[in-house]
């Protein structure tokens, strides 16, 4: 009863007063009592309740969240990170944020993987009125006011894709929004009103392919018809998530359809850790890296040899922007304009804090 009466009282703040104001009052009445009686707001970590939960299809639940105090705007597309104690451990997963509601919340889509602890407690056993615990939402799978898109996602990897969408349609911004989406089958499809109807109405061009049904393999895209099915393809920029290798093949499409990769957004749903770290001899090979946008040279010794491209840098007083360091949130990326490197790379995109020198001379740019 007293939980409930917690957590009614919590949202009720949260949704009627501002978080800055709740911010100076719980910090300045911080005391052990009112941790312990009320570890939600007073608190200095991110937390959110969980206010709601249902089903988009097999396996796969939405779960809306109400953040405490804490937290800060993003962008959509952008993700974030859920850190949950599960069984006496400590488990760290990252997803995608939806567009925040007027009161207050925001959603994550979780698909059950097979064997997957988090996303089974999360699709199973998570309650309505319980909370969890975030860090600030990072990634830069984020609208960056062009005016023609195409967004290919398969699975999940909807989710950041609906995340841009939904949010250019309530801006009401003037933009050529289209979307291709691949399942498995019909009862896999994820925001299945949003694709089969929302959309369509409000003008986005929307195509759902499905790999196990039969009568809809030809909708599936190819490097011999992603021109055919997106002629218009060469004027707008791509936006790119799902399964490592749909990613991998869409890829290989594009640049057998001589798309400029300068103009691919991609998103990971995994962390890399990279055990590919070159095959260059800097005893016998002193690589150099250029910089091209900061104009600025770095000459490697043997003593950067295994250390990632962002170490390099931080090392020689470039400072990049970074933010999960795990090869995943696309923050540190950079475009591979000349040379080879070794670890985490997609198309020419390349994930500087999980990616390593293998060429004599590496040029990369904004």
């Amino acid at each position: 009863m007293l939980n409930k009466a917690l957590n009614f009282a919590n949202q009720w703040a949260l949704q009627k007063v501002s978080r800055d104001w709740i911010d100076y009052i719980a910090s300045n009445t911080m005391t052990d009592f009112n941790r312990w009686f009320n570890d939600f707001i007073w608190t200095y970590d991110l937390k959110a309740i969980v206010t709601a939960i249902e089903t988009q299809a097999d396996g796969v639940r939405t779960i809306h969240l109400l953040p405490n105090q804490h937290w800060k705007t993003y962008q959509a597309g952008q993700f974030v990170e859920l850190v949950l104690e599960i069984d006496g451990q400590s488990h760290h997963r990252y997803y995608s944020l939806s567009p925040m509601t007027a009161k207050g919340t925001f959603s994550i889509t979780v698909k059950k993987q097979a064997d997957g602890v988090v996303s089974s407690y999360l699709t199973e056993q998570l309650q309505v009125g319980q909370s969890v615990k975030l860090n600030l939402p990072q990634g830069d799978f984020a609208y960056k006011q062009q005016q023609k898109l195409l967004f290919i996602c398969a699975g999940s990897g909807i989710t950041p894709c609906y995340s841009i969408i939904s949010d250019l349609l309530a801006q009401n911004k003037s933009v050529d929004l289209a979307i291709y989406a691949q399942f498995s089958k019909q009862k896999d499809v994820i925001f299945a009103n949003s694709l089969n109807q929302q959309w369509p109405a409000q003008g986005v061009s929307v195509e759902v392919a499905f790999t196990q049904e039969t009568d809809s393999q030809h909708w599936l895209l190819t490097a011999e018809n992603l021109l055919v099915q997106y002629p218009d393809l060469l004027e707008g920029d791509v936006y790119l998530c799902g399964p490592t290798g749909f990613m991998d093949n869409m890829i290989n499409a594009l640049v057998a359809a001589n798309f400029n990769l300068a103009k691919l957004h991609c998103e990971r749903f995994v962390t890399v850790d990279s055990e590919d770290t070159g095959k260059l001899d800097f005893n016998v090979v002193q690589p150099s890296i250029y910089f091209k946008h900061l104009n600025q040279h770095i000459q490697l010794t043997t003593e950067d040899e295994g250390k990632s491209l962002l170490q390099i840098a931080r090392q020689y007083g470039i400072n990049l922007e970074s933010g999960c360091q795990k090869g995943m949130c696309g923050t540190c990326k950079l475009t591979l304009k000349e040379g080879k490197i070794a670890g985490n790379q997609l198309g020419n995109a390349v994930y500087l804090c999980t990616s390593y020198p293998d060429s004599a001379r590496i040029v990369l740019d904004a």
